[in-house]
């Protein structure tokens, strides 16, 4: 059977539950990817069809099956320099704040889309389930479904 595992690399992973649960752990993400060279990025991974992943527990190291429909955020570290993805020079950064339940993410969103969709609400209304929000060396990708309001942080 072992011919039939997908090779995975571990992630150190923060999820906070729907329910208020906070798990600390390890995802398993690809090590291919369908959209670049290299491994699966998170925010591709956690985007994807499936509905169910295996978590480890870094406590008591159980594995148990998490629905991506009852995570709130999932948060892991950001790449280091030299695996992150230069991002096209084009590119707009937006500083938000995002309020999803009881919960507040601040940073950064990344909008690299054509001209005429630019916009805030035309990143956030893309088909994707999670948001993906840069915060120093974390990056936080959040349910839509869950997000009550998005406000952008204007430099002064």
């Amino acid at each position: 059977m072992d011919d039939l595992r997908v090779p995975t690399v571990q992630v150190e992973t923060d999820i906070q539950c729907l329910d208020g649960t906070v798990l600390h752990g390890t995802c398993y993400l690809p090590v291919l990817s369908a959209l670049q060279t290299g491994p699966m990025l998170p925010q591709e991974w956690i985007n994807g069809p499936s509905s169910f992943f295996p978590f480890r527990s870094g406590e008591g190291g159980s594995t148990v099956l998490v629905n991506k429909r009852q995570v709130l955020s999932l948060s892991v570290a950001s790449p280091s320099r030299e695996d992150e993805r230069s991002w096209d020079s084009a590119a707009l950064v937006r500083h938000v704040l995002v309020e999803a339940g009881s919960e507040r993410f601040e940073g950064e969103i990344v909008i690299d889309m054509p001209e005429n969709q630019r916009r805030l609400v035309d990143h956030l209304n893309r088909p994707e389930a999670f948001l993906l929000v840069q915060s120093g060396h974390r990056q936080h990708l959040i349910q839509k479904d869950r997000i009550s309001r998005v406000a952008e942080i204007r430099e002064t």
